[in-house]
């Protein structure tokens, strides 16, 4: 998997004789390197900074979505600095992934070794960076830096699997045991899912609401304990959670009319969403939203019942759309949100809400699970939509609320690719099928 050109380019590299060392003290002088298995033809690992605990990269892809997630938001004026080779910023930072919050979270790792400022675009570039940044160590040094909880050790053979998680910015998205987390293919259809999937639309195809415009797609920011909170002011404040809400100076916020404004605080793991967020200041100086939620990642809990959230089957926005970390790195863990035309009044937990008048039992409720069937084949797809469709057989769709068939959202990115998303548009309705995940709450 490692080439033995990474032991080639940093075997001198570690600074003096490691014997009789404290782990805590080789870890503090490793923090933020990219450590290199010399008797391990190169196997690679990542020291967190934060924890001083290492992360095994399996490869690429993994150190993509692994070196993401430990991430830290950035502004861009502070972005702006650090590029510029401002020495106390660069100091502060040196070792760690920066994330630049304005830009949806594009990533930088600032090298420890060489001081070089690198964009982590894709698996291939984080593979590039452990090539140039690693530095290589023994089994004996190795073993002195504790393995983070998060990380899988790879056996004698080489041949490990990091562990499935849905995770972002060093947070976890809930629970793994979360329904949003669950594994669903083997689920049973639901007794009306033919009728769920015609009121949709059997003959319309999937539709993916994001790509290479920014323009498109529900954007995220990252927040830390440095963010400031605001107090917002709710037209549905009898529905919102109180607050004060993180949002940096600068937020990205969806565009068109329900203008989400989503933000994971990193340090707090706690996400943060609101609907229509404006700062206004003709009701006074400061933010109004029509609604807003607070979600506790290490959590399974709901919003009370009957209450709605920053969406409007009461559900959190974030965890269900498509991110392109998550594609690039191979495979999407958690279920995506959707929409469709027309709902009843009704839910299926993990949803709380719904957004209708109708009591057609024949139209789909708030909450509904589907599944792209196995049978579909999806052999043929191109490597993003693969990816994509691939977690709609393993992990579904979710409704969350209403708008045009098929909709799925995402978050933008510039790594998108428009004419690959669009072969997903190819697969019909009718390839979906509705699951029973339990009973209607009217």
């Amino acid at each position: 998997m490692f080439k033995k050109i990474f032991v080639c380019l940093s075997i001198v590299a570690l600074l003096a004789p490691m014997g009789g060392s404290a782990a805590s003290s080789l870890a503090e002088r490793l923090k933020g390197h990219v450590l290199l298995q010399v008797a391990s033809h190169g196997e690679a690992w990542y020291v967190d900074p934060v924890s001083m605990q290492r992360i095994y990269l399996k490869d690429g892809a993994a150190a993509y979505s692994i070196m993401r997630s430990y991430g830290l938001g950035i502004s861009e004026a502070d972005y702006a600095k650090l590029a510029a080779g401002n020495v106390v910023l660069r100091s502060r930072v040196t070792g760690r992934i920066v994330l630049r919050v304005a830009l949806h979270g594009e990533a930088y790792y600032l090298c420890p070794r060489t001081s070089v400022l690198s964009y982590i675009k894709d698996g291939s570039a984080a593979f590039q960076i452990m090539r140039s940044c690693g530095l290589g160590i023994s089994n004996s040094d190795l073993a002195q830096i504790p393995v983070a909880p998060t990380s899988s050790v790879q056996p004698a053979t080489g041949n490990s699997q990091l562990t499935t998680s849905n995770s972002l910015a060093g947070c976890p998205i809930f629970p793994s045991d979360n329904p949003w987390n669950q594994d669903i293919s083997k689920l049973p259809v639901a007794a009306n899912s033919a009728a769920y999937v015609n009121s949709i639309g059997a003959a319309k195809g999937l539709h993916p609401d994001f790509g290479e415009n920014r323009d498109y797609g529900i954007p995220f920011n990252i927040a830390d304990n440095s963010t400031p909170k605001y107090s917002v002011a709710f037209d549905y404040a009898d529905e919102s959670d109180k607050g004060p809400y993180p949002i940096p100076a600068r937020p990205e916020i969806e565009g068109g009319s329900d203008q989400h404004l989503l933000v994971l605080q990193k340090d707090e793991c706690k996400l943060y969403e609101l609907y229509d967020a404006t700062l206004n200041t003709d009701r006074g100086a400061g933010w109004t939203a029509g609604s807003g939620a607070i979600w506790d990642l290490k959590s399974n809990a709901l919003r009370p019942e009957g209450w709605t959230s920053a969406d409007a089957a009461g559900l959190p926005i974030l965890p269900g759309l498509v991110r392109y970390d998550e594609v690039s790195a191979g495979a999407i863990n958690h279920a995506i949100r959707f929409t469709a035309p027309k709902t009843q009044k009704a839910y299926i937990h993990p949803a709380t809400h719904d957004a209708s008048s109708s009591t057609d039992p024949s139209l789909p409720p708030m909450g509904l699970r589907v599944r792209l069937k196995a049978s579909y084949d999806i052999s043929k797809l191109p490597p993003q939509a693969k990816v994509i469709a691939t977690a709609m057989k393993k992990y579904g769709m979710i409704l969350a609320d209403n708008g045009s068939s098929w909709f799925f959202q995402g978050a933008w990115s510039g790594g998108w690719n428009d004419d690959d998303l669009n072969t997903l548009k190819t697969i019909p309705g009718s390839a979906f099928e509705a699951l029973d995940t339990g009973a209607l709450v009217k």
